[in-house]
């Protein structure tokens, strides 16, 4: 090929280029992605630049994060060489044959970021995790097929291309071949129609590991069922490892060959749930910290009570949010999460937090009596009781000042501005009643 990337390669640069996104500034990732000239062959990267100073400002400025970032896409050692277009001394590398490079083709569908590394583990998904790690340690053991199934968005695919990742470390020749249902019914098409079967059958034969995505997807392909049927007999008699992810279980899969259901029911069937609010919790501080969100607590909490169909509907709220700052120039605030995900909230009929509700939980919390604090009972433990409930009345609530004022029996607004101030003031001083107001408000916010 005559300039330009091969199929792997250009997969390969994506991947690649899709990782340094949160490691270099702006302006190089422009000088990268302007690039056309990359070159991938027996462990070796070249990178042709237009002429030296480019050469020299990336084997300076970036050149080792670029390696570090190749090598864990491709899962092993590769050697970066950074080459002048217009340097007589450095000729551009040629392959003869660019797409038939077999020993990189396994990470062609491969996402670099869906490794065990990136994985949150929680109660929702932590068989699953464990069954995929013993898969990867040792194919065609005792798990096989290994069948994962549940609902959209919890992590099945990120499951599967980790359980790639972690075997081709480990087994760098290995041959891998992640796909799904969909894909591998047109590309058998594809076969049929130019007389090529028998190359198909040898692709999906010659493996150590096949992981296909979303079975259920074979619903109704007959002879996609008949040719799936016989290459997993011989991957299955040959010891090599399959796994499988559904959006139902085996027993569940109407229109699907009883033979292949047997042949699924014949392994490890694992579910995926959704996960529970620590989890949820967790994937929101990662997937914040990777796109740059600073989100205070009482906010993510927010977002992890209020989504609870899906990780990728969590990552959406939070995309939503980055773009949303971005545009407008604004911090983030609960009241301004509110309103962007109002829809979800309705959706979800998420029950608001009241003004009712704060007084009744800081009441109890502090052991005083409601009507006590809502009085003007003078005692230190009910006074402070009372401006805590205040301050988060004004923080948890959409309420205006009138309302706070009316709800806790005050004459004008001034009270509650004065009772809002000194309260912070405290906050700033005393660490350990800033903990019991964050703890509250996590109280409220999870209920």
């Amino acid at each position: 090929m005559e300039g330009g990337k091969s199929i792997v390669e250009t997969k390969i640069w994506q991947n690649v280029l899709s990782l340094l996104r949160n490691k270099i500034d702006p302006s190089s990732m422009a000088v990268l992605r302007s690039l056309d000239e990359i070159h991938l062959a027996d462990g070796n990267l070249y990178i042709y630049t237009p002429d030296k100073l480019f050469k020299d400002w990336i084997e300076s400025q970036i050149k080792e994060v670029i390696e570090d970032t190749v090598n864990d896409v491709v899962g092993q050692k590769v050697k970066i060489h950074i080459l002048s277009l217009n340097d007589e001394n450095k000729k551009p590398y040629r392959r003869d044959n660019p797409d038939r490079d077999e020993k990189f083709y396994q990470y062609l569908n491969l996402n670099p970021r869906y490794t065990f590394e990136n994985l949150i583990i929680g109660n929702c998904n932590k068989v699953a995790y464990f069954s995929c790690i013993a898969v990867a340690e040792s194919p065609g053991g005792l798990f096989n097929p290994l069948f994962i199934y549940g609902d959209v968005g919890l992590g099945k695919t990120h499951l599967l291309h980790a359980t790639a990742y972690h075997l081709l470390r480990k087994q760098p020749e290995a041959k891998v071949i992640y796909t799904t249902a969909d894909t591998f019914a047109s590309e058998l098409f594809s076969y049929i129609q130019r007389g090529k079967i028998l190359d198909f059958r040898r692709k999906y034969r010659d493996l150590d590991l096949l992981l296909i995505d979303d079975i259920q997807f074979l619903v109704g392909k007959d002879r996609t069922q008949i040719e799936f049927y016989h290459i997993f007999n011989v991957l299955s008699t040959l010891g090599k490892q399959i796994v499988l992810s559904s959006d139902q279980p085996p027993s569940k899969l109407e229109g699907i060959e009883r033979r292949l259901i047997s042949r699924f029911l014949s392994g490890l069937i694992v579910e995926i749930t959704k996960p529970d609010l620590d989890t949820k919790l967790r994937i929101i501080v990662k997937k914040s910290k990777e796109m740059g969100l600073n989100l205070a607590k009482d906010i993510m909490l927010f977002i992890a009570k209020t989504v609870d169909s899906s990780i990728r509907e969590l990552e959406g709220s939070l995309k939503r949010l980055k773009a949303y700052s971005e545009v407008m120039g604004r911090d983030i605030t609960l009241e301004s999460v509110r309103d962007l995900m109002r829809d979800v909230v309705e959706s979800k009929k998420v029950a608001p937090i009241t003004i009712e509700k704060i007084q009744a939980e800081v009441a109890n919390y502090f052991k005083v009596n409601l009507n006590d604090m809502l009085a003007n009972n003078r005692k230190k433990k009910v006074v402070l009781a009372r401006q805590i409930a205040i301050l988060l009345s004004r923080e948890l609530t959409d309420e205006p000042l009138s309302s706070i004022t009316k709800m806790f029996k005050k004459k004008d607004h001034s009270t509650i501005i004065n009772a809002i101030e000194k309260m912070r003031e405290i906050l700033e001083k005393d660490r350990k009643m800033l903990l019991t107001v964050e703890f509250l408000k996590d109280r409220l916010l999870s209920s």
